[in-house]
């Protein structure tokens, strides 16, 4: 049941998907009183050091916008710590590999190359697969749905990207 105005409905579905943009609970901080200033969906702005527009203040994890995920804040973090305490020479531009995770049941999540990028650089690799249903946790949480590939270069041994559909991929990447 929900309401339009002040018609009351009613709406009948076998399954419902939430697509929930997000946006930065930053209105009533009155940032432009601090020189801060935000985008149009209220994330402030940043540079590539995450500095934002007002003097010896940063910015960093969800509420600049940008890919929304922890490991993005935790290297954020790694970037202020080092405008504050290092060197100075961490930029945001410096991230060359991101994982991404798609959070549908189960996971899908990424890093680095997929086959068609690899072959579209002309990359020599070995593809590496191994079936969710061969990992021991899948079995005792009796979801062995997915599998996981690895492209590694056969030279250097290096992992060239991962893609991992299954039991708790997001933790995994």
């Amino acid at each position: 049941d929900y309401k339009l105005g002040e018609e009351k409905l009613t709406a009948a579905a076998d399954k419902v998907l939430v697509a929930a943009g997000r946006r930065a609970n930053t209105a009533d901080l009155n940032l432009p009183a601090a020189g801060i200033e935000t985008d149009d969906r209220g994330n402030i702005k940043v540079d590539d050091r995450l500095r934002t527009s007002a003097d010896q203040v940063w910015a960093l994890g969800d509420v600049k916008g940008g890919p929304q995920f922890t490991y993005v804040s935790l290297d954020d973090f790694r970037i202020v710590k080092d405008q504050l305490f290092g060197e100075g020479k961490r930029r945001v531009s410096d991230r060359q590999i991101l994982p991404t995770s798609v959070f549908i049941t189960p996971p899908l999540s990424a890093v680095g190359l997929n086959e068609k990028a690899a072959q579209k650089a002309g990359l020599d690799y070995q593809l590496f697969k191994l079936p969710v249903a061969a990992i021991p946790k899948a079995k005792v949480a009796k979801d062995s749905r997915g599998l996981f590939k690895a492209l590694v270069d056969p030279a250097s041994g290096q992992i060239l990207g991962a893609s991992l559909y299954g039991l708790e991929s997001h933790e995994l990447i």
